[in-house]
């Protein structure tokens, strides 16, 4: 968790009406990947999976990130306030005392301790299939702990674009000097900027956190959120929740925990696909899986994963070998 990786293919908004993914595993001159294609075996069944390159875009020991650490992403969208930028916006921490070397304790204030959030910039994208995405060096914070409610961290970020108000919102976790976490709300018409950012604290009371938000053409707009079960919650303003109803728990191979991932995205036949992370049990490796959810009610799951999309491989970077040593 010290990298960022991208995968080769993301999700077009405009795949054809009713085609989802189908695992396609691969390999590349020895470099074992799996790319994301979109297709329905038939009228009933779905099947997903991903490309994921073995290379990290965004890494201090590759000289792409200024931080230790750089994990956690949200995609920006491009809008005209961004000046059509478009990037991720990445969880950042330096935990190690010596560049590549051990880790030290990574909790408390502080720029060493504490994350923040910095943007990277998208410089080239990847449509041609033999290349990956290029971002620009990961050096500029633009939201950080700011008082006691967030001093030990403000940590994955979750970004949706609300194109009818060119308002971004953002859902991420607070870690309180006090060692309490807090699903946090904040705004703004530019994230790729630290001074336009407005801050509405606590989303509601409890130990919440990973919310992906999903906005409609008309309320009610709905918030997926939670870490070990996944919960939705509804609300008329984008701003105003309650706590929601247990919506998603476990997978379909066992994996008992569940917690949302990205903002929900429109596919052609106005369905929804809905990324999630699992795992077994505390320790356990992640693997993440999808939902498609109904377009008319997103509440009603219509199909989901039989198999996780990925699993994770023993990289240097996963294992915390050199110069990948300081593995969070």
């Amino acid at each position: 968790r010290d990298v960022v990786l991208v995968s080769r293919r993301t999700v077009p908004c405009s795949v054809r009406p009713r085609e989802i993914f189908r695992r396609e595993p691969r390999t590349d001159a020895g470099i074992q990947e799996q790319r994301l294609s979109l297709r329905m075996t038939n009228t009933s069944h779905w099947r997903a999976s991903a490309t994921v390159d073995v290379t990290p875009v965004l890494s201090f020991v590759d000289g792409t990130s200024r931080f230790q650490q750089s994990f956690n992403p949200a995609w920006v969208a491009p809008s005209a306030s961004t000046r059509w930028t478009s990037g991720l916006l990445v969880r950042s921490q330096n935990c190690s005392a010596v560049a590549g070397g051990r880790c030290v304790a990574c909790a408390g204030s502080g720029p060493r301790n504490a994350s923040a959030l910095s943007f990277s910039a998208l410089l080239s994208d990847d449509n041609h299939t033999s290349s990956a995405p290029v971002f620009a060096k990961l050096s500029d914070v633009v939201f950080a702990p700011h008082d006691a409610a967030d001093e030990r961290g403000t940590e994955d970020p979750r970004l949706a674009y609300d194109d009818r108000t060119g308002m971004y919102y953002m859902f991420y976790t607070a870690w309180s000097v006090s060692g309490d976490i807090r699903l946090s709300l904040a705004t703004t018409p530019d994230p790729t900027s630290a001074s336009s950012w407005t801050r509405h604290g606590t989303v509601f009371e409890g130990p919440h956190k990973s919310a992906a938000l999903l906005i409609r053409a008309a309320p009610p707009h709905y918030l997926f959120y939670g870490a070990g079960e996944i919960r939705v919650s509804r609300s008329s303003d984008l701003l105003r929740w309650q706590p929601g109803e247990p919506f998603l728990r476990g997978t379909a191979w066992g994996n008992a925990n569940v917690e949302a991932g990205p903002p929900p995205l429109r596919l052609a036949d106005g369905n929804y696909v809905f990324f999630f992370n699992s795992w077994k049990a505390a320790g356990s490796a992640y693997q993440p899986a999808w939902a498609v959810l109904d377009g008319d009610d997103p509440t009603r799951v219509l199909a989901s994963a039989a198999s996780p999309l990925w699993s994770p491989a023993s990289l240097p970077w996963m294992a915390g070998a050199k110069p990948y040593t300081c593995n969070m």
